[in-house]
């Protein structure tokens, strides 16, 4: 059974000091090189607790030390392991649609709502900035098995936690009891760790 990187993906924009935390994500699995952002599994955690505060901090270096002060949005995937957090990837401008898309609908802004506002208004956009997010409608992201017993992404949006939760927990089963790419040939997903996913 093949290790689950796990870890967190952060949204934000920054504008000189200020910066906006416009959603953190806990995910699962690598991203795919060829589409940053995207990943088997991610959940849209609150804003506010140790971890996502940490993260942010350490985000936050890691952008201030490659000298990405904005204006504009940025995305920081961080690994998390028994060390703690660390960076592992940068990168300047907008998150994937997919994931915006999701913000969206769990709490009502995204991040390119944010970037707009930075670049229409900075003084609104500084007052604005440190006010959490709240959420709304929690939210995943995930790679589900299909009857083909290939890949397929799956949202859940909901007004409850229990179902985004169970939905990410089950496809993060999935991916762990996934075979190795040398033995499976292909990338297939275990047939019986469907998550039930959709949106209410």
């Amino acid at each position: 059974m093949p290790p689950v990187p796990a870890g967190l993906h952060l949204s934000l924009v920054l504008l000189e000091a200020s910066h906006r935390v416009c959603a953190i994500w806990r995910v699962s699995g690598a991203a795919d090189p060829r589409t940053p952002c995207e990943f088997p599994g991610a959940l849209l955690l609150p804003r506010r607790g140790a971890e996502q505060d940490w993260a942010v901090d350490t985000a936050l270096t890691a952008l201030h030390r490659r000298g990405v002060h904005g204006p504009g949005p940025a995305c920081v995937d961080l690994a998390v392991t028994a060390d703690g957090i660390t960076p592992a990837a940068l990168r300047v401008g907008l998150c994937a649609e997919r994931l915006r898309a999701l913000t969206r609908d769990a709490l009502g802004e995204d991040q390119a709502d944010w970037a707009a506002l930075a670049h229409r208004d900075p003084a609104a956009f500084r007052t604005a900035a440190d006010r959490p997010y709240v959420v709304r409608r929690p939210a995943a992201a995930l790679a589900v098995p299909g009857p083909d017993g290939l890949p397929h992404r799956a949202e859940v949006v909901d007004r409850r936690p229990e179902p985004a939760l169970r939905a990410y927990t089950a496809a993060v089963s999935a991916l762990a009891e996934r075979p190795e790419p040398a033995a499976a040939g292909r990338d297939t997903a275990h047939p019986g760790a469907t998550p039930s996913a959709g949106r209410a």
